[in-house]
């Protein structure tokens, strides 16, 4: 497993605290129900809600942490035990990818605009950069989401490329893919 693996509880600008801590074995369920509720609550992210896999499909996509496949940094809202945050990486499984880690990461809405996400991303990063393998972070984030990329480029991702059209919402309006990257090899 790449980075810290042990919990931790932060202090959020409101105040609240969170405990982030590396997804586990038996956070399926709980990941399901986060992904269901950041799908819903906003077009910028690419999970829609019939999308969704099953509670089992997520649960065992979390036994890929420990054979180094996967990472995945959960914030738990302590009153719940929900998660409210999460930043993963999949790594590249092709010899020539091998050296590439793809994010994805959200906040539910009532989590947003606290340093969750930027303290998430951070976290990531320098896990990211414990992992010899991995040289270069990749992501692509929404066009109109500017509040994402303000966020990535604060944290050094680079503007890559484009990719127009590429999203076609459930409304029929089409958005393009920006592509971000950051170099962390030597």
């Amino acid at each position: 497993m790449a980075g810290r693996t042990m919990a931790e509880t932060i202090t959020l600008k409101d105040g609240r605290s969170v405990e982030v801590r590396p997804s586990q074995k038996g956070d399926g369920a709980r990941v399901h129900a986060y992904l269901t509720e950041l799908g819903a609550s906003t077009p910028f992210i690419l999970t829609f809600p019939g999308d969704m896999r099953s509670v089992d499909a997520y649960e065992q996509h979390i036994t890929g942490i420990a054979d180094g496949k996967f990472y995945s940094l959960s914030a738990f809202d302590p009153g719940s035990g929900q998660i409210v945050g999460n930043t993963s990486f999949h790594f590249g499984s092709r010899v020539k990818l091998a050296h590439v880690a793809e994010m994805g990461t959200g906040v539910l809405p009532g989590w947003q605009g606290i340093g969750l996400g930027a303290w998430m991303l951070s976290r990531a990063i320098d896990d990211m950069r414990a992992i010899e393998r991995i040289e270069k972070l990749e992501l692509t984030v929404m066009d109109g989401n500017e509040v994402a990329m303000r966020m990535y480029e604060r944290a050094g991702f680079e503007h890559e490329g484009r990719k127009k059209r590429s999203i076609k919402q459930p409304t029929g309006e089409y958005r393009d893919e920006l592509l971000m990257g950051m170099w962390i090899g030597d």
